[in-house]
């Protein structure tokens, strides 16, 4: 009964999607969007643990691309400087009906792309089979993430003392370490080395010390102003619950309590990001409300839905030689001592005008396109994927794009169960791919493949490796030894 009325909902949004594009309503274009999100939802709560990450990439869509354009209508937040009906930067019904139709036509193909990979018949028991003790992995990482847990403390640190004496916007204008390179560098290591460490299915108990310090590591980026950091922390851990549904039979990860939990610390968690967001630009956070908590959150955090109207206002403006939807990855081989010694590539720092206007970052070209004073000042727009896809591909781009990433999130929840790189690779793509609505289409292959990742993983083996040895060669001196004293006797 519950599949039947999801597939009446999408029935009905296409139909909704149809009528408004022939009468050109843009009300009708909403509602279909409207309505296509929610069959999303329905059919990800289905099987809520399977699906928990595309419900968990929904979520992040509506609030990154969805949340102004619905909410400003239903609620009438009022915006002192945009009189926008929808809250967009635009009042071209044109560029407007194209952002609607980008929008549903991601959700529709997101979907489908999801759903061309089957995910029933996932194994509900996790075996590790191989060479490498699992135990030692699991020791070697959680011990590394503590140590490295240190180093990023220190670094994030010196990030809330700058934000605080200088201004959020700083941090990205003009802040620069004292710490030493290397020092940095260890301190990039504890995401990685805590995702290895669940990846090797540790029990309920023993993985609570390491989630609350990663949790905290997220408190401390939300001190320093990165909302979305402490956001992208605490889904990824709610994820890890849920897929534990699946590989643990004989513990439940995530029930009752833990959904108890979830819907009392909602509002708080949004109340706390509103805080943030006003100390962020020197507002007097007295101005909150509870009455408008939710909408001005939800309004404010969906600014991304504009880029996808730049991206096709200003497709004249911005270079049309630069391949944006992959630009992340051509930083990633261009950005690094071989390339620039051997190759002499030229390197590009981010929030610069050489980036914005030689560089493959679509956040640095549009930013710096709509405000080059604000620009060089540390402010930004970000980017989103769709709009990546539709200034290098069109539509068309946007329809693949989208059946791709569908493919994609429905592939983690069986990458999950492919022993501890599978459930590492699982864990890292899914945190990267969330914050795509308001990223770079590639963004989550840099973000997992790139030198610090590979390496820290490589540390982490052999170490898992020489422990193993070290054991298996004391185990053999007790056996010898043993062997000796029953000779003897």
């Amino acid at each position: 009964m519950f599949s039947v009325i999801r597939n009446l909902m999408l029935l009905f949004s296409i139909t909704m999607f149809i009528l408004g594009l022939v009468f050109s309503n843009l009300n009708v274009l909403l509602i279909s969007i409207c309505s296509v999100l929610l069959h999303n939802v329905f059919y990800a709560l289905e099987q809520f643990s399977t699906r928990i990450i595309f419900f968990a990439f929904n979520i992040t869509f509506f609030t990154f691309l969805l949340g102004r354009i619905i909410t400003k209508p239903l609620t009438g937040f009022y915006d002192p400087y945009n009189n926008n009906f929808y809250g967009l930067d635009f009042n071209n019904v044109d560029t407007i009906r194209f952002i609607f139709i980008s929008l549903f036509i991601s959700l529709l193909f997101i979907y489908i792309g999801y759903s061309l990979v089957k995910d029933k018949g996932i194994k509900t028991s996790w075996k590790y089979s191989g060479r490498l003790n699992v135990y030692k992995v699991a020791f070697f990482s959680k011990y590394l993430f503590y140590f490295t847990f240190i180093f990023n403390v220190v670094v994030l640190l010196e990030k809330v003392k700058f934000s605080s004496d200088n201004g959020y916007m700083e941090l990205y204008s003009s802040y620069a370490t004292n710490l030493p390179y290397l020092f940095v560098k260890i301190s990039e290591m504890a995401p990685i080395a805590f995702f290895v460490f669940l990846a090797t299915f540790p029990t309920k108990r023993k993985s609570l010390l390491p989630i609350l310090l990663y949790i905290f590591l997220g408190v401390l980026s939300l001190l320093a102003g990165y909302r979305n950091t402490f956001i992208l922390n605490i889904m990824i851990i709610l994820i890890y619950y849920c897929l534990r549904n699946i590989s643990d039979k004989e513990k439940l990860w995530f029930g009752k309590k833990e959904i108890i939990t979830c819907i009392i610390s909602f509002p708080i968690i949004i109340m706390q990001l509103n805080v943030v967001s006003y100390i962020r630009v020197d507002e007097n956070v007295n101005r909150i409300s509870m009455k408008d908590t939710f909408s001005e959150f939800f309004y404010k955090q969906g600014t991304s839905v504009n880029l996808i109207g730049y991206s096709e206002t200003l497709s004249d403006v911005l270079p049309d030689d630069k391949n944006y939807t992959f630009g992340k990855i051509i930083d990633l081989l261009n950005n690094n001592i071989i390339s620039q010694k051997v190759f002499n590539i030229e390197h590009y720092s981010p929030q610069t005008i050489e980036s914005a206007k030689k560089g493959t970052s679509f956040a640095d070209s549009i930013s710096y396109t709509l405000d080059p004073y604000r620009y060089k000042n540390g402010w930004g727009y970000g980017s989103s994927y769709i709009a990546e896809l539709n200034f290098d591909f069109g539509i068309l781009g946007i329809i693949i794009g989208n059946i791709v990433l569908g493919m994609l999130l429905a592939s983690m929840t069986r990458l999950f169960t492919k022993g501890i790189l599978g459930a590492w690779l699982c864990l890292n793509i899914t945190r990267a791919i969330l914050y795509a609505p308001r990223s770079s289409f590639s963004a989550f292959i840099v973000d997992t493949f790139n030198l610090i990742n590979l390496i820290t993983i490589f540390i982490i083996f052999v170490g898992s490796l020489l422990l193993q040895k070290r054991g298996n060669l004391v185990n053999l001196n007790k056996t010898m030894a043993l062997n000796t004293y029953h000779t003897r006797r």
